[in-house]
């Protein structure tokens, strides 16, 4: 330990001694709930080869009913069932499966209690799966599934809906770049609409579908020309007629990796993707590449933001759109975790580095993160599932994105308080404390039991105080500070973000009569000379350390200075 290190440490026991003795309180320690925690999930089938959380332009997350579900393949077969996210951060099985043999998990869009699922079988058939949930039962019902185009691709598929309430899939091919419409809630799916035509023997490409405003888009690579393409469709028309853009081009600028998500806005909604360029790529490497975000204004404007270096490394990145801080995430596999950099939403730009870690892979290959289509806010908080290839289970990571958010649904008041302890300072002051209550038992970010927005204080009756805390120190009137002693009446509520209030739990406590606080003050002095005694006793030993040898001598008379100095007889 360094001498500063000793100095502090110290100095913090000298001023937690002198707290006492004056009848202070110790602070509450930092919360430490706002950092991602990371843990582990189910095994998934050795016989699905590629990392299930694949690929970029899915999203295989979403929250619904206060809980984060997820498309999820069993540890044995080839079937994805929906799992749930519970309380003590496990994935629990529902009934619900989507796919019995899966050759791409399938891309999961949130609509109120429904969900869209588009998934591929072992053979390349596309299918639309339809999810309504049964809140009773805490799970979800399937519907048949319902073919959507025959084995003519195994690209990963995309799903939107449209403002009119249209449902699409999207998908690029090494030729072709196409979109299918339906008009019934996916009973029936139309003809396939091509976008985007190429040679034969070209390069894979990626795509991904949106719904933003009054329009569905598809933005896609194109490496034959170096560019990121975007088309749009106004609701409601023709489903042949699409604009076409160009987000961005250039020597070397487009890979096959794109990850599409919307920021709602007054003006419009500001589409981001985040894309794997092949800017500097060294041949026969391609992971090299460097990672972009692409931004549209509502206007139409395309704008390119770098997010990491080419010597940095990263891969497979996704984009999530964070309302509850104002924030725009772009998560990418590094090193065998999964990082995060993030950006405010009003003025995009990432700072340089490798950014912090979201997923922990420490001992594991992590790789391909998936997340939600939807917005997060402080309710959902931010949860990333990613595979670990090596062990062949799932991961994932779990942080909150501010305090508990209020629901204007919520009718349910929190739990009590489970303790309220009291400490008589003296005759006119009481130190109170009590046990954390809680606001349920859900599933919150990285924490266990729902946590209350704050605490009533009353005493004989009376509210005295609010605090966020779960302690204060009530100063008595001066008018309770009278020669008898007396018997005062405290009670604590639990307050949650939606403003109901638990019962309240009691206490009495009895306040010595105003002359015994001489007794109180007595031993309040006896505590100051030993902290007196114990701050004497450090700053010795921190000399001694400090100083590290002994005092040296005075120095020594000569004896013919002594002689001089010698009165004559």
């Amino acid at each position: 330990m360094t001498r500063r290190g000793r100095r502090s440490r110290g100095l913090w026991l000298l001023a937690l001694v002198v707290a006492l003795a004056t009848g202070g309180t110790v602070p509450a320690g930092a919360d430490t709930t706002t950092q991602p925690q990371t843990f582990q999930g189910p095994g998934y089938s050795p016989e699905y080869a590629d990392p299930p959380t694949g690929s970029e332009n899915q999203s295989k997350l979403w929250f619904h009913a206060d809980a984060w579900w997820a498309l999820i393949v069993e540890p044995t077969g080839r079937s994805a069932r929906v799992f749930e996210l519970m309380p003590d951060h496990t994935w629990r099985p529902t009934s619900a499966v989507v796919n019995t043999d899966t050759g791409d998990v399938g891309d999961a869009l949130r609509d109120g209690d429904a969900v869209h699922v588009v998934t591929r079988s072992s053979d390349a058939s596309l299918f639309y799966v339809n999810l309504s949930f049964d809140a009773a039962a805490r799970d979800y019902r399937v519907a048949a599934p319902v073919l959507v185009t025959p084995r003519n691709s195994g690209s990963p598929p995309t799903i939107a809906k449209d403002a009119a309430g249209a449902l699409w899939v999207g998908y690029a091919t090494a030729t072709n770049v196409v979109v299918i419409r339906s008009l019934d809630g996916g009973l029936t799916w139309g003809r396939v609409t091509t976008l985007s035509s190429g040679g034969p023997g070209g390069a894979v490409e990626a795509g991904a579908l949106i719904a933003f405003d009054d329009r569905v888009g598809m933005l896609w690579s194109d490496q034959a020309s170096g560019s990121f393409r975007f088309a749009s469709h106004r609701a409601g028309d023709d489903p042949t007629v699409w604009t076409q853009e160009v987000a961005v081009s250039g020597p070397n600028v487009a890979d096959n990796h794109v990850s599409l998500g919307r920021i709602p806005g007054a003006s419009g909604d500001t589409l981001v993707a985040v894309v794997k360029t092949a800017d500097g790529d060294p041949i026969g490497n391609p992971a090299a590449g460097k990672i972009a975000v692409l931004v549209r204004a509502p206007g139409g404007q395309w704008s390119t933001v770098l997010v990491s270096s080419l010597d940095e490394g990263f891969n497979d990145p996704i984009v999530q759109v964070d309302l509850a801080t104002n924030s725009l995430h772009v998560l990418a596999s590094y090193n065998g975790s999964i990082v995060r950099k993030t950006s405010p939403l009003d003025a995009i730009a990432f700072p340089p580095g490798m950014g912090t870690t979201l997923v922990n892979g420490t001992g594991h290959q992590l790789s391909n993160p998936t997340g939600t289509k939807d917005v997060l806010d402080a309710r959902s908080g931010l949860v990333v599932l990613a595979s670990d290839w090596h062990s062949r289970t799932y991961r994932h990571a779990e942080m909150p994105l501010g305090p508990p958010a209020a629901d204007p649904a919520d009718q349910v008041p929190p739990t009590s308080p489970p303790t309220v302890q009291a400490q008589v300072l003296s005759s006119g002051a009481v130190a109170l404390s009590w046990a954390a209550a809680s606001d349920g038992d859900r599933w919150v970010p990285g924490g266990t039991g729902v946590p209350v927005a704050g605490y009533v204080v009353s005493r004989d009756g009376v509210e005295i105080a609010s605090v966020p805390t779960t302690g204060m120190r009530d100063q008595l009137p001066a008018a309770s500070e009278t020669a008898a002693s007396r018997v005062v009446e405290y009670s604590v509520a639990a307050v949650d973000a939606s403003g109901n209030r638990s019962a309240p739990a009691a206490l009495t406590v009895e306040i010595p009569a105003g002359g015994s606080s001489r007794t109180l003050v007595l031993v309040a002095v006896g505590l100051l000379a030993l902290a007196a005694v114990l701050a004497a006793g450090y700053l010795l030993y921190r000399w001694r350390v400090v100083r590290g040898t002994q005092l040296p001598r005075p120095p020594q008379r000569s004896r013919e200075l002594t002689r001089e100095r010698t009165p004559v007889a």
